[in-house]
């Protein structure tokens, strides 16, 4: 079974949690599983549907780490262009560049923090959703499989 399918369930339930809500959301997810799969091909589905979530997940929740991107780089770009412009408005010669040096590293080194906690919510609701996901699956196959 090819991942495709698989990425576009999870997608649409992505959509549809969003716009319309958890209860719709898993309606949806869940009749087109049963409308487009049968029996063991349904329970093959929910499988591959859980272990892709899984990955999903850990790899979401590396990428929520700022550590781990390109943010902390520009950050630490920001705070040594800061500290050089700083240290320019000492000298009166070139205190006017200093200031717009110390100004430019402020908006951007703000404009990275704003980023950073933007990907940050984004991606924990991200999470928090493929959560969702993960234990909708489970339950199904469950329900699914004869005790």
């Amino acid at each position: 079974m090819e991942s495709q399918p698989i990425d576009e369930a999870i997608d649409r339930y992505v959509r549809e949690r969003m716009t319309r809500g958890a209860k719709e959301a898993k309606a949806r997810f869940l009749s087109y599983v049963h409308l487009r799969y049968r029996g063991g091909e349904a329970t093959e589905f929910l499988e591959k549907t859980s272990r892709m979530v899984r990955y999903y997940i850990n790899f979401f929740r590396v990428m929520i780490n700022p550590l781990k991107g390109p943010e902390l780089a520009f950050f630490a770009t920001a705070v040594s262009m800061a500290i050089f412009g700083g240290l320019m408005t000492i000298d009166p010669e070139e205190q006017n560049l200093g200031f717009f040096l110390l100004s430019g590293a402020l908006v951007h080194g703000w404009n990275i923090i704003s980023v950073v906690l933007k990907k940050w919510c984004d991606l924990s609701v991200l999470i928090a959703i493929y959560r969702e996901i993960l234990s909708l699956a489970e339950g199904e196959l469950r329900e699914s499989t004869p005790a």
